[in-house]
């Protein structure tokens, strides 16, 4: 099992690191895993992603994004502070360590933090892919042995659907989170912080915006279509692993088929 891996490999870096570990707590295991070192305030993330392959997503970029962002006092969660944040590699798994904050309040997008965190990435110096290379990573796990459980007309829609959106996609772009929906927002004593930037990259601003808001222009309709179809292939890569994997992957398969009929019968908005 994946937490078990990952428990594993966590506590193995704790002990290396002279962290005292009495109970690690599991805060979360749909994609990594995130388990809390408690009594101490840190938390290790751990690579156990079912797409761990995919180009856009890296333990080790987020790092150095989120070393990035926290010397420039953003409001993001910081990689640990006392200790090496890694990345660390035990039992062919990577573990990166991030400070522990207590969550306050259930957690929504906020666009004025966004805002703030755009800034500070904005010099960002470091590597970064072109968003673009996500429909690439969902073109790939679209592959019959990859997403298994995926019905083969479902695998051919999804994959036209990429082969529709691929052409219209602008080119390069800014630094962003690449994925700032609501999982990734915790509510703090101190207002909402960012986190989890292993999707990093450079792109338009609208990339993050349509995960955060709505908006009607045409390029924000395109890239909702993008997300949609990027989260059903990571989704439907391993949806038993948790009930959620398998509802996100329903969902976004339904609300693309839902916007192809749409088109179909009504030609003029195509």
């Amino acid at each position: 099992m994946p937490r078990d891996s990952a428990c594993e490999a966590a506590l193995h870096v704790a002990a290396d690191l002279g962290i005292r570990v009495q109970q690690p707590v599991v805060l979360a295991d749909r994609n990594n895993t995130l388990i809390r070192l408690a009594p101490a305030p840190i938390v290790a993330k751990v690579g156990t992603s079912h797409f761990r392959d995919a180009r856009l997503e890296s333990l080790e970029r987020e790092l150095a994004v989120g070393a990035h962002l926290a010397a420039r006092g953003a409001p993001v969660i910081p990689p640990a502070r006392e200790v090496s944040p890694g990345p660390h590699r035990r039992q062919g798994l990577t573990v990166t360590l991030w400070e522990y904050i207590q969550p306050v309040a259930d957690a929504v997008p906020d666009a004025r933090v966004l805002k703030l965190v755009h800034a500070a990435l904005s010099d960002f110096a470091g590597p970064l892919p072109w968003f673009g290379v996500e429909l690439e990573d969902a073109r790939r796990l679209l592959e019959p042995e990859r997403s298994p459980a995926l019905a083969a007309d479902d695998r051919r829609f999804l994959l036209s659907v990429i082969d529709e959106l691929e052409p219209s996609l602008p080119p390069g772009g800014r630094p962003l989170h690449g994925s700032p929906h609501a999982d990734n927002w915790l509510v703090s004593a101190d207002g909402p912080l960012l986190f989890d930037f292993e999707t990093a990259c450079r792109g338009p601003l609208e990339w993050d915006l349509v995960a955060v808001a709505d908006a009607d222009d045409e390029l924000s309709f395109t890239l909702r279509r993008m997300r949609s179809v990027c989260v059903a292939a990571k989704c439907w890569v391993a949806p038993e692993r948790h009930p959620v994997l398998r509802e996100a992957a329903e969902v976004h398969l339904k609300l693309l088929r839902r916007e192809r009929r749409g088109r179909d019968s009504n030609p003029r908005s195509a």
